[in-house]
């Protein structure tokens, strides 16, 4: 395999069928959301809101398809001999960053008035906060490595591409083996225990017989609300989640290895991974902006840094491993990125307890359980908010001031991409 990778005929080969595999795979599943939508609409089997999340989801799938397009172009070019095309990626500063913060806040106020509008104005709504997501993600991400990246523009888009597409594929399958296990072993006792699977039977009728979000939610409120069912929800969302996404969200860092020229480097390109993962998230989460852009767009830019900051950590940690042997550097900085991730997790799975409770209670006016988890939920995300966000573009400044140009270091060499040990 090392031997078939050393071929830039084959790595060019292999970035080309990715990038068109990717690309194809993200407009399908953009048009796929489309047709599914209008077809429930036209038949009056979903509302106008419904299609309008269809589109938003279109929308950004399309804008992380043309990611791929430069590495596409790229391996065609040095397929056919050509010499391709390098960047660095400066420091994001003064006017480029006013320009993007602004372009940002008129999506939100945009897509907030039209979700005023009514179910009409979430066809405009939602794919504003596509967009809002798009612009705010990559802005995180160039903060993150700004001035420590250099390369082809191959090397570059294809960190974030790679995380777009391969880490979400990745962190999904290894997050629903243990779901589908649980769900087999559960189906295994209900099959022994026939009232257990009488209840369970009739509980599944009524809900495919529910008519709104608010009676399926009523329906379940006497599990949902239960102190288990917050017990394994936490266990998903704040263990099993973060061991798997900090893992793989800095995918192009373990692909280069030995390849890259620093670990401010790997940070560097971790923080795009991070970006490329969080776009995904983003884009699969935009039905809040059919009716509360004014929330989801702040809500879906701290979720981003959140991703970005602690991806470019473990690119830190991976790259110091690979390159300076520091290995216990690496599992330290997994180890806090796990932590930070499933606190922050565990924060907003804290919010979701305490709000169901308080939306579900009938009979009692004070809900001391739910206002706990919903405090100690703010309480959390907003102190690892503002970790994260001193700490992206300290670390950054810090490894631009650390290290050497990197150019200055570099002999005289050909640009080839993201796979090469040259770039």
């Amino acid at each position: 395999m090392k031997q078939f990778l050393s071929s830039t005929y084959n790595r060019s080969m292999l970035i080309l069928i990715f990038s068109v595999l990717s690309m194809l795979g993200l407009i399908a599943l953009g048009l796929l959301q489309v047709v599914q939508g209008l077809s429930l609409l036209l038949r009056s089997l979903a509302h106008l809101t419904d299609f309008a999340l269809a589109l938003g989801q279109m929308v950004g799938l399309g804008m992380g398809a043309l990611l791929f397009l430069p590495p596409l172009l790229e391996s065609i070019r040095q397929i056919r001999g050509e010499p391709i095309g390098t960047m660095e990626l400066p420091v994001l500063k003064g006017r480029a960053f006013l320009l993007l913060a602004f372009a940002w806040f008129l999506a939100l106020i945009l897509s907030t008035v039209a979700a005023m509008i009514g179910s009409g104005g979430a066809l405009v709504a939602t794919p504003l906060g596509a967009v809002g997501i798009f612009l705010s993600t990559l802005t995180l991400g160039w903060i993150g490595a700004g001035g420590l990246v250099h390369g082809s523009r191959r090397r570059l888009l294809g960190a974030v591409g790679l995380s777009l597409t391969a880490s979400t594929m990745i962190a999904l399958v290894l997050q629903y083996i243990p779901i589908l296990m649980a769900i087999i072993a559960g189906g295994i006792v209900a099959a022994s225990d026939p009232q257990l699977l009488a209840t369970i039977q009739e509980l599944q009728a009524q809900l495919e017989s529910a008519h709104s979000m608010e009676e399926m939610l009523s329906l379940l409120s006497p599990y949902i609300t239960q102190p288990w069912a917050l017990g394994l929800i936490l266990l998903y969302a704040s263990v099993l989640a973060p061991l798997t996404e900090e893992l793989v969200k800095p995918l192009a860092v373990w692909f280069l290895g030995r390849s890259l020229r620093s670990p401010a480097e790997g940070f560097g390109l971790g923080a795009l991974g991070g970006a490329g993962f969080a776009l995904m998230e983003g884009t699969l989460a935009v039905s809040m902006f059919t009716e509360t852009p004014y929330f989801g767009l702040p809500a879906r830019l701290a979720s981003s840094l959140m991703h970005v900051t602690l991806s470019a950590i473990m690119g830190w940690g991976i790259a110091s491993a690979l390159l300076e042997k520091r290995w216990k550097r690496l599992i330290g900085t997994y180890a806090l990125s796990v932590t930070l991730h499933g606190l922050w997790n565990g924060g907003a799975a804290l919010v979701v307890y305490g709000s169901l409770r308080t939306t579900l209670a009938t009979a009692m006016p004070f809900d001391f359980i739910a206002l706990s988890s919903m405090a100690l939920g703010v309480i959390l995300i907003g102190a690892i908010f503002v970790g994260v966000a001193l700490a992206l573009p300290l670390l950054n400044q810090r490894l631009r001031r650390d290290i050497i140009p990197l150019a200055s270091l570099l002999p005289e060499r050909t640009s080839d991409g993201l796979d090469s040990p040259g770039n």
